[in-house]
């Protein structure tokens, strides 16, 4: 840990943390970041806090953290989202029109909204690997 905060600290953070995430869909395009209660770096911080303090033996609470944590990486760039979310738009009527073999000629900008769209979804997955690491160290 870069930071320490106190138990108390960590409970708020992680508690408005929880709040907001029993109010979203998961979402493989990002979910904005200016929705975070908090940075995502206190975030961590705050969780990473609370597993070390929490009984070795409470595996669910334990697992609830480890899941929130890694759901961290959900959270990117607003502009970012948008983008990807134009992609994902442009990819599902492009599949539409395929499945209905309707000619489909998508233009270089709408190409490039969808390509914009898959490097989101597989950034998104590289960073919930990469957390699911760095939350592994603190446990073990």
């Amino acid at each position: 840990m870069t930071s320490t905060i106190n138990i108390e600290e960590a409970e708020t953070i992680v508690s408005e943390y929880g709040k907001l995430l029993s109010t979203i869909e998961p979402s493989i395009y990002g979910i904005a970041i200016s929705r975070l209660p908090f940075n995502k770096e206190q975030i961590k911080i705050a969780i990473q806090t609370l597993i070390l303090a929490i009984d070795k033996e409470d595996e669910k609470v334990k697992d609830s953290l480890i899941q929130a944590y890694v759901y961290l990486a959900q959270f990117i760039d607003d502009e970012k989202v948008t983008i990807a979310e134009n992609g994902r738009n442009i990819l599902e009527t492009e599949s539409l029109e395929a499945s209905n073999a309707l000619p489909n000629s998508p233009n270089t900008d709408d190409l490039e909204l969808a390509n914009q769209a898959v490097q989101t979804i597989n950034s998104i997955k590289t960073e919930m690997e990469n957390l699911m690491s760095e939350i592994r160290l603190v446990v073990s």
